[in-house]
Parts: structure tokens; C-alpha cells; sequence
């Protein structure tokens, strides 16, 4: 099974919420069943219902779904504009058809029957007290608002990123009212950083609460391999916006060539991601080609052990006239950040955001921020010198700030929204069961 994206957070959430309580019960796409073919939903609810029943029920399950090739006329003739390939009149007629599907939801729309089948199934085993909706892709939000009105019971958004910001301004007007309406009876409005939560309270008129993507301290235990890596490294891996500045990184790079001369063949920038022929083309135009390291995409296991092993990890932040727009302006907690809070190797943020990024490094003494590249070149080259001579490196680390960040400590926080929803959906129904002593509640998560 492969999950979406967005399937990862819950997932990884629900590891934990069973010691604060609470069973989660995840519901996704599995990727490689998305639109292959035309699944029974009968078949959907049936196999839902028997992973639920066979599974432990102290602990949380993950039940994932096929997808359907479309929903619908409107979401056919969408898809057949979208496809690769399809006529030059295409993208003319995917913009008006796209506003048209905004009530009925995205790309993931075609997903929700499926899902809607696997809840039907669920309930009919085991008791749900709450639900929670991710986002993206929308089709959560559309699932976990129906859920709570065909079964009473409360919801929770779940944002990993602003509603809006993906949007032309045009867009986020049309959307604006929609995204309100769907929201409307959300018990609270959770995101990941607090800026956009605050958004969000302006938006939506709902409660709100942050809860970053964290890291899984368990992901980054066990022995450490240390003899793959020769040089003095500095690692990224993953997604670069565009929006971000990876230039002057190797600006920096190409004037530590100047200051270490022949010691530079001892450095390294590791790159493993979807942009490494783009970080190869940057490098070799900037003269640094020769100590850029640039890879495809690596399994995940694979991602989180080369960032053990570097001596520095990069950040790049969101910079330029990017930050003019609202959702951006106070910069994003990048996920990678948590990542490397984990990893626990110095962070060399670039440029930086003044914002919310800036802050969080400072607050958890887990990394500098660096504009320059002379500054960023002054940087590697004491920390070369430091590895050159064995020297350990001096940790500011505030272990107690990096701690609020684990994935079992943020669990804790959504168990106690959680907890509050159904308080407060049982005191408006005096009538509602009760949970009997000893037994768990269960959370759906339908994303």
C-alpha cells in the first residue's frame, strides 16, 4: 500500500493517540489503486469493516481505499482536460470547469464515494466519538463535515498548509465563501503554524489551535553508519518551492572554494530530490559542480539516515517578493525542519524569513540563519576546520524547546482537542451515550 501525501500525517499522528486515550482510525487513498479501475463499494465497506474487527483494539488501524476514475459528468470531463496529453483547448476549459467543481471538491473528489463506503463500514463495528477531516487535498473536509452530520458527531479540520495561499487571488475570492460554508460546523481549526491558524480564526470564525508535523524520535534511533560519507557534507533532501533561494547556498559554496583552495575536494552538498537536475545545472553554472552530489529521490528510511550522517543540514526559507503575499509574508515552517530536529546535526538556514522560521531555529538553539554566502562560506569554513581536526561540535540545542515538537508530545495536543469536542458535543446532547469505563474512544480520520 502507498498512501498520498497527506495520508502521512494522520498516520503518523495516530501512532501515538492510543496513550493519550484515543484509537484512530485512518482512512486513505491508496495510490496505486487511485482511478485504476472501477472497485465495488460494497466490496470497500466489507474490507474496511474486517480491518477494523481483526485488528487490535487498543491500538490504531489504517484502512486504505481504492479510488474511482471520476465522480460524476463534471468531474469526467475535468479529468479529461487535465490529462496529459489532452488538446491545446484544454486549459482553456480547465479553468472555468475547476471554479465549477469548487462546491463539490478537487482532484480528490473521485476518492470521497470510496471513503464514504469504508465510514458506512466502520460504524457498523466499533463506536466513533469524533471525526477529523485533512487537508489537502479538500476531500477530507467534504468527508469528515458528512460524517459528522449523518452520525452526530463533532469534527475537527486538520490543515496542513492555508486554504487559500495555492490560489490565484481571483481563485481565493470565489473559493473564500465555500471553504467558510464547508467549515461552518468544524469544532476547531487546527494548522501548522501560528500565523495561519490566525488566518484561519479571521476566515472561518471557528476555533483554532496549531499543531506543527513534528518529528518521530523513534525514526531516527539505532546505530549510526558513518563510513559512506568521506567528505564534510551538507545535506538536503526533498521538495525546493520556488520560492526559494538554493542560489545563494552555492554563491556560499563557491566562496568556501576560495577560502579552503585545495581542501575544498573535501566537501560535499548532498541533494537527493525531484529538482537534482536543476541543483546539477545551478552548481555547475556557479563553478561548484564538482562538490554537488545531486541524486533523484530516495525512499524515506534512506532520506532520514543521510541526514544523521551529514555534519550540516540546509534549510532553505521562503524569500523575494513571495513573501509579499499574506500567507506567506511571516514565512512556513518548512516539515523538513522537524526532520532535523530528529537528525539533531546543526542547521544552516538560508536566506531566512524574519518570521516564524527565524524565531523557531533561535528558540530551540537547533541552527543560524545565514543571508550571505560570504557569511555562509565564514560558517562552513569553521565548521570544516572543526571537522578537519575531530573537534565535537558545540550543541546550543535547548532539549526541552526540540521536545514540544515530538509527534507523541503534538498527539498529546490533538487527544485534548479531541477530548474537548466530544465534552462539548455530549454537554449539547444530554441524551448522548456515554463512554463506558475503561473502553477507548475511536477518532476517524478521514482525509
Amino acid at each position: 500500500m502507498q498512501s498520498t501525501v497527506a495520508a502521512q500525517r494522520p498516520a503518523q499522528f495516530a501512532k501515538y493517540l492510543p496513550s493519550f486515550g484515543w484509537r484512530a482510525i485512518v482512512v486513505c487513498c491508496d495510490a496505486n489503486q487511485r482511478g485504476v479501475q472501477w472497485p465495488s463499494l460494497s466490496a470497500i465497506s466489507q474490507q474496511a469493516a474486517q480491518a477494523v474487527t481483526s485488528s487490535d483494539p487498543s491500538e490504531s488501524v489504517i484502512v486504505p481505499t481504492a479510488s474511482l476514475p471520476w465522480d460524476g459528468l463534471l468531474d469526467r470531463i475535468w479529468r479529461a482536460v487535465s490529462r496529459e496529453g489532452a488538446s491545446r483547448w484544454a486549459p482553456l476549459l480547465r479553468k472555468p470547469l475547476t471554479v465549477a467543481k469548487l462546491p463539490t471538491g478537487d482532484y480528490s473528489q473521485a476518492w470521497q464515494p470510496c471513503a464514504r463506503a469504508a465510514a458506512m463500514g466502520i460504524v457498523g463495528t466499533t463506536r466513533i466519538d469524533a471525526c477529523v477531516g485533512e487537508h489537502s487535498p479538500d476531500a477530507g473536509l467534504f468527508l469528515a463535515r458528512w460524517f459528522s452530520q449523518r452520525f452526530n458527531v463533532p469534527w475537527i479540520a486538520d490543515f496542513r498548509d492555508a486554504i487559500l495561499q495555492p490560489l490565484r487571488p481571483a481563485l481565493r475570492v470565489a473559493y473564500a465563501p465555500i471553504a467558510r460554508r464547508l467549515l461552518s460546523t468544524a469544532a476547531c481549526v487546527v494548522n501548522v503554524t501560528p500565523y495561519w491558524s490566525e488566518l484561519d480564526a479571521q476566515l472561518f470564525g471557528r476555533p483554532t489551535a496549531t499543531i506543527p508535523n513534528g518529528y518521530d524520535p523513534e525514526e531516527f534511533a539505532g546505530a549510526l553508519r558513518t563510513d559512506d560519507l568521506p567528505f564534510f557534507t551538507v545535506a538536503y533532501t526533498g521538495h525546493i518551492w520556488r520560492e526559494m533561494r538554493l542560489s545563494i547556498f552555492l554563491q556560499g559554496l563557491a566562496a568556501l572554494r576560495a577560502i579552503l583552495g585545495e581542501e575544498f575536494r573535501e566537501v560535499s552538498f548532498a541533494y537527493r530530490g525531484a529538482h537534482h537536475e536543476e541543483v546539477k545545472r545551478h552548481a555547475e553554472e556557479l563553478g561548484v559542480g564538482d562538490a554537488v552530489d545531486s541524486k533523484p529521490h530516495i525512499p524515506r528510511d534512506e532520506s532520514l539516515a543521510l541526514l544523521r550522517r551529514a555534519d550540516v543540514l540546509l534549510l532553505l526559507s521562503i524569500a523575494g517578493a513571495a513573501r509579499q503575499d499574506i500567507y506567506l509574508k511571516k514565512g512556513i515552517y518548512p516539515g523538513k525542519t522537524f526532520e532535523y530536529f530528529g537528525a539533531d546535526r546543526p542547521i544552516l538556514c538560508v536566506p531566512g524569513d524574519e518570521g516564524l522560521l527565524d524565531e523557531l531555529l533561535l528558540r530551540t538553539g537547533t541552527g543560524v540563519t545565514l543571508e550571505t554566502p560570504d557569511r555562509i562560506a565564514a560558517y562552513l569554513a569553521a565548521a570544516f576546520r572543526r571537522w578537519k581536526g575531530g573537534i565535537p561540535r558545540e550543541s546550543g540545542v535547548r532539549s526541552e524547546e526540540v521536545a514540544r515538537y515530538s509527534r507523541r508530545a503534538l498527539s498529546g495536543h490533538l487527544a485534548q482537542l479531541l477530548d474537548r469536542a466530544t465534552e462539548a458535543s455530549d454537554a449539547s446532547d444530554p441524551a448522548g451515550v456515554r463512554i463506558p469505563a475503561g473502553k477507548l474512544p475511536s477518532s476517524a480520520f478521514i482525509q
